[in-house]
């Protein structure tokens, strides 16, 4: 049975861990009295004298026992007599009873009806709810691109309607997932928003929990960034609220994340006693990522066949859960080159093909990311190691081969990175050397050809009013049309088009995104502030509607990706080049 909904997000991140029947449910119905009745007395004639409350009451007993079947006539019930009544909201609740006992698909289908169901209500908790719900399980199935977006609306939903608690929760989600992808710098100002939300809310002081929450995720966000510093105070925050409030689990997670510091400030024997004491009270890819260090410290103390062992644990886990988490590329790594010195090419090879198979899946999820580039070398490169280990298990002399082809790759590679990076250097350096120069929209600049169809005072007065609005921040409105921006002009659309076609030589939605990349240059070109932005962020500031269609507008206009150009400014600015 299915009994709740849960994230873990980045596989290392200790996140919120969401009871929906807790955060969702029982708050929407307030105190509820004691109800309980024996299963086998409950029918339709039974249910059809009890008000919403009592029905969820049973639904609430039936969850807990595990009684599927009971739940699904209880449901049913429900359901219909909301609908009888045009009660959305509780159609929307008896929706959520079954999400949370189905199948994935079935579960996905119930979310899609409470966000139908409960679109136009004013209820702080919904259609939040559905959003929360189908982004969760997009996520448990590892589908990031498609949970992203789900936690983000319901995240906007929540900051919309006030709801505090669904804003920390979602933004922690964000948050989360922005981590795993390579992007902890995002993560961190994320997790710095919720814990001022969280400190601005009322109720602070009895919200330990989602404190704690913040303190583990910020520490873990500042070692992916190699601020250890910055990570030990944070673990040293949670750790102490945790320690107060006699919360053993947590204290244990945190002492765990403290060996994680050791380890990385080469304290490896406190690491290694810490990990070896607690290690047997996790599971699963937790319990994964603390062998992994124990790994790591016995290739320190030169003992290869113990690494080796810990790292055999990992894969047996990982082989099971089928999650990779962001080392394992390391970890099968090291198993290949580890059976491969001791000519087990049979071996080296199965680790090489799970290499393979992993790296393929982390690629995926991290489409439109960075690293992107990266991975596209990296897989291709993993291939071909593996069929030089096939050719080697049969032959014992492809080394040279091997090496010699490796050579050469790399060789070819570098030349080719280097005239890549060369290229888009000058670039950079062009954009950014014309940083004080004024220079709007060089691509709708206006022909000198008059069009004889349309009268003159209403071709002069419709483009003296076209170069205000370039002037202007309207064109960064992402809901701007032709038709609303010719009424805003009180000109005639075919007038309009006519004018623009003719004047600007483009159409009009070519127009807009001519104002709209001209405008991200020039400020991209000199406010270092807009560095902080990741490229979905400086989308919705230019008027862009994805930040797929923003990166392709900015790179077809300057040839440079925006990520690359804030990379560059960053740079300036730490060096004190701006």
């Amino acid at each position: 049975m299915k009994k709740t909904f849960t994230y873990s997000l980045d596989i290392q991140n200790k996140v919120f861990i969401i009871v929906l029947l807790v955060l969702y449910a029982l708050p929407l119905f307030g105190q509820k009295k004691k109800f309980q009745t024996d299963s086998s007395t409950i029918n339709s004639t039974y249910l059809s004298d009890k008000d919403y409350e009592q029905l969820m009451n049973l639904e609430d007993l039936a969850f807990e026992n595990d009684q599927i079947e009971l739940l699904r006539f209880i449901t049913d019930f429900h359901i219909k007599k909301a609908k009888e009544h045009y009660d959305s909201l509780d159609i929307a609740r008896g929706y959520y009873y079954r999400a949370v006992i189905e199948d994935d698909t079935i579960a996905l289908a119930y979310a899609d009806s409470i966000i139908e169901a409960t679109k136009n209500s004013g209820h702080h908790k919904y259609p939040t709810l559905g959003y929360s719900l189908k982004a969760d399980i997009y996520y448990n199935n590892g589908d990031y691109p498609k949970a992203l977006p789900e936690f983000i609306t319901a995240y906007n939903l929540a900051t919309q309607k006030e709801n505090v608690e669904d804003q920390i929760t979602t933004s922690m989600a964000v948050a989360a997932i922005r981590n795993l992808n390579g992007q902890p710098y995002a993560a961190v100002d994320i997790y710095n928003r919720a814990l001022k939300t969280l400190k601005d809310h009322t109720e602070y002081k009895y919200r330990e929990q989602d404190y704690m929450h913040i303190m583990y995720n910020l520490s873990l966000a500042h070692i992916r960034l190699s601020q250890l510093d910055s990570a030990r105070i944070y673990y040293g925050a949670g750790l102490t609220k945790a320690q107060n409030l006699k919360d053993t689990v947590e204290t244990r997670d945190f002492i765990m994340l403290g060996a994680e510091l050791n380890f990385l400030q080469k304290k490896y024997r406190s690491a290694h006693d810490t990990l070896i004491k607690y290690i047997d009270h996790y599971q699963g890819n937790k319990k994964a990522i603390k062998l992994y260090y124990l790994g790591k410290i016995a290739q320190v103390q030169k003992d290869n066949d113990l690494a080796a062992d810990y790292f055999l644990q990992i894969d047996s886990i990982v082989s099971t859960t089928n999650e990779p988490f962001s080392d394992i590329k390391e970890v099968y790594q090291q198993l290949a080159l580890y059976f491969s010195e001791n000519d087990d090419q049979k071996r080296e090879i199965s680790f090489l093909e799970k290499l393979i198979h992993f790296d393929s899946i982390m690629a995926s999820d991290q489409r439109g990311i960075s690293e992107t580039a990266v991975l596209a070398f990296d897989v291709p490169f993993l291939k071909l190691q593996k069929q030089r280990a096939e050719n080697r298990l049969k032959t014992k002399q492809i080394w040279i081969v091997f090496l010699s082809i490796l050579a050469g790759c790399s060789i070819l590679i570098g030349i080719f990175l280097f005239i890549r990076t060369r290229i888009i250097k000058k670039r950079i350096n062009k954009l950014l050397s014309d940083r004080h120069h004024e220079v709007l929209n060089p691509e709708v600049e206006e022909t000198d050809r008059h069009l004889e169809s349309v009268p003159e005072d209403i071709r002069e007065d419709t483009l003296k009013k076209l170069r205000a609005f370039e002037q202007s921040d309207r064109f960064l409105d992402k809901e701007l049309t032709m038709a609303q921006l010719a009424d805003e002009m009180s000109k005639n659309t075919k007038y309009f088009s006519a004018i623009i076609n003719h004047y600007k030589k483009v159409n009009f939605p070519s127009y807009i995104k001519e104002l709209r990349i001209d405008r991200a240059i020039k400020e991209l070109s000199t406010d270092v502030g807009m560095a902080k932005y990741n490229n979905q962020g400086l989308a919705e500031i230019f008027g862009f509607k994805t930040a797929d269609s923003f990166s392709k507008a900015f790179r077809e206009k300057t040839g440079v990706s925006p990520t690359k150009l804030i990379k560059e400014l960053k740079n300036r600015k730490r060096h004190g080049h701006l």
